[in-house]
């Protein structure tokens, strides 16, 4: 059964990371629902780490084999994983609620 995770990579700041990360999901044919990259420029920390977020939708056998093979990329600081909320699940559910247009 598939479920959504998401998959936080903090690595070094390097220009082919992400390439060889998608390479990676792409050879399993897994499906992104999601990619952010952001990266550290504080002038204070001394680290220029890069970190990239990935939603997918897998199974949690593939999530496993996934986690590692992105960990044993040079470059790779640590992998973190989990699993999203369903949408239709009660903590998430919100109510819509139209406000008027207040005009002075």
């Amino acid at each position: 059964m598939k479920h959504q995770f998401r998959i936080i990579i903090l690595g070094e700041k390097e220009t082919r990371l992400l390439s060889r990360i998608l390479i990676i999901l792409n050879r399993i044919n897994l499906k992104t629902n999601h990619i952010n990259a952001s990266s550290n420029n504080d002038k204070k920390t001394i680290s220029n780490d890069v970190q990239y977020v990935v939603d997918l939708e897998c199974e949690e056998e593939q999530l496993f084999k996934i986690k590692k093979l992105i960990e044993k990329l040079i470059g790779i600081i640590h992998v973190y994983y989990y699993k999203l909320k369903d949408k239709n699940s009660r903590k998430n559910s919100c109510k819509k609620m139209d406000f008027p247009l207040v005009t002075y």
